[in-house]
């Protein structure tokens, strides 16, 4: 929470962050929130621009959303490229 004490946010918004980071979202709730393909692809992007895959522990879990949320490899790897070379 200190990086987002210097961040420049008002007192509001470091409390919303304090209090979602303390009640992290289920990923059973999430997997069944996205219903159509676009909402599975925007879930599984989101989640890769925030996750450094070299950590194993982050690419475990997003190899298990992947899975989960019943994406194609191919799809999955096309989305992995597209957001790497975007954050270049």
């Amino acid at each position: 929470m200190e990086k987002v004490a210097v961040s420049g946010l008002d007192h509001e918004a470091e409390d919303f962050l304090e209090k979602e980071l303390a009640n992290p979202v289920d990923l059973d709730e999430l997997v069944a929130a996205a219903r159509t393909e676009e909402q599975k692809v925007e879930l599984y992007t989101a989640s890769r621009l925030a996750i450094d895959p070299d950590n194993r522990a982050e690419r475990g879990y997003l190899d298990m959303l992947a899975g989960r949320l019943g994406l194609p490899d191919a799809l999955i790897d096309h989305i992995d490229a597209t957001v790497s070379a975007a954050k270049e």
